[in-house]
């Protein structure tokens, strides 16, 4: 089966698409992908909504009516339709033979899930236009992935596990097992795919927390720089261990104050989490050293997730990472060093490391990106939306309870076709089913 996915995430740089070939072998080979970047005019104008829609405390119904919000949302599609057409030029293949679209849409409020809830009414808030989409790329569009993780209690994130277990099986005939993959977007997430005393092959995955998001703000509030492109912009600066030590303190915290790096899992995180961005601005210390810390930072959460890999099952001797963090070769260094135990390490920490560090047993582990296997990091998480459509189209279901919290597996996503009256069958959304209030619309 072949499918496209489509992913604009929260850094709002552009439209990333792929073409993938599904086997029924169950490989796994992208025929060709392309990216796009937001045009400036578009790129604000999101900015500007999504400080709207968290003035509004995220009541899309509200955002809805807004004259910015229907531009926008135009302007969105309409980049994404056009990322689409040029994909399926440039890949060659006939587009006959493509069953369908996978959209996740703009993440544009607050990502409110069961873990961060406390007992008050969780959603999430993407928003899009499928029927637009459908009628002007003439392809079905599968989308609104979340949603059902919602209604069955999950955390409707993160995502990349289930697809990370289908990426999987081709390695595993290649002897890579245990394996972790390691997300470094803005946020980063790992999967685990693993096995226990049972044999029987086990997934589980979560947030770790925020990766890019603090090095991004800080690479263009001190140096005028988007990301800090290969280290260069750290490369001078000093890891500071009262900034580390704050950083994990109050980088990422719950509406409650709780410290998210704490939680145990199922979790999931996201930039409304991270409130620490004025605090680093004026943080006494040299602009480098605070880059530098906050690099180190990225490394320093993801090491510490793996302590919460259950003892019955097997730790990874693969990781595998993708995500544009890991082009930095100091963040990727930086992990090398804490699982071999050369990495600094907090007081309060040091349990933990050495936990982690211990379940390694000393055993030789094997740590790279995962485009030296031939799976693309740039596009994979367009790639999971292509294969939430297929599994979709399929009936497959792409959440566990073991992943998001959910009571049920979940089949994901709702679908429009080309010229479908889909208001007419109560599915031409334009935000989330979950977004904020969904509940009492179910009743």
């Amino acid at each position: 089966m072949i499918t496209i996915g489509v992913m604009t995430g929260n850094s709002l740089d552009g439209v990333d698409a792929v073409v993938t070939d599904f086997s029924d072998n169950g490989n796994i080979r992208d025929i060709d992908a392309i990216s796009i970047p937001y045009p400036p005019k578009l790129r604000q104008n999101m900015l500007e909504l999504r400080h709207i829609v968290t003035d509004l405390h995220s009541d899309m119904t509200k955002v809805n009516k807004l004259p910015l919000f229907k531009t926008t949302l135009a302007a969105y599609t309409d980049l994404v339709a056009l990322t689409v057409e040029q994909l399926i030029e440039k890949s060659g293949v006939d587009k006959s033979k493509i069953s369908a679209v996978g959209l996740h849409g703009q993440s544009c409020g607050e990502h409110n899930p069961p873990s961060l809830a406390q007992g008050a009414e969780p959603f999430t808030t993407q928003i899009f236009d499928a029927p637009s989409l459908a009628k002007k790329i003439g392809l079905p569009v599968i989308y609104d992935f979340r949603s059902d993780d919602i209604f069955n209690g999950g955390e409707a994130a993160p995502l990349a596990p289930m697809h990370n277990l289908h990426l999987s099986y081709t390695l595993a005939k290649q002897g890579m097992f245990p394996i972790c993959f390691i997300n470094g977007g803005n946020t980063a997430n790992i999967a685990v795919i693993t096995s226990g005393d049972t044999l029987h092959k086990k997934i589980l995955g979560f947030d770790c927390g925020p990766f890019n998001h603090y090095a991004d703000f800080l690479a263009h509030a001190f140096f005028d720089k988007d990301f800090d492109e290969n280290g260069k912009l750290a490369l001078e600066g000093h890891i500071n261990s009262m900034l580390l030590n704050d950083l994990y303190n109050e980088a990422a915290l719950t509406a409650n104050g709780d410290v998210y790096f704490d939680i145990l899992p199922p979790k999931s995180s996201g930039p409304h989490l991270y409130r620490m961005e004025e605090r680093l601005k004026n943080y006494p210390l040299a602009e480098v050293d605070i880059l530098r810390t906050v690099e180190y930072f990225a490394a320093y959460t993801v090491f510490l997730s793996l302590r919460f890999i259950p003892e019955h099952l097997d730790f990874p001797r693969y990781f595998l990472m993708f995500g544009g963090g890991w082009k930095n070769p100091l963040i990727y260094r930086d992990f090398i060093s804490l699982l071999t135990g050369r990495g600094f390490v907090l007081p309060q920490h040091t349990q933990f490391a050495e936990r982690i560090r211990h379940r390694l047993r000393g055993e030789k582990f094997y740590a790279s990106l995962t485009d030296d296997y031939s799976i693309s990091g740039q596009y994979m998480e367009a790639r999971i939306m292509a294969d939430m459509a297929r599994c979709f189209l399929l009936k497959k279901k792409f959440t566990a309870p073991e992943i998001t919290g959910c009571r049920k597996a979940s089949v994901c996503g709702i679908i429009c076709l080309p010229n479908e009256n889909t208001r007419r069958k109560g599915r031409g959304f334009v935000y989330s089913r979950a977004a904020k209030g969904w509940s009492k619309l179910k009743k």
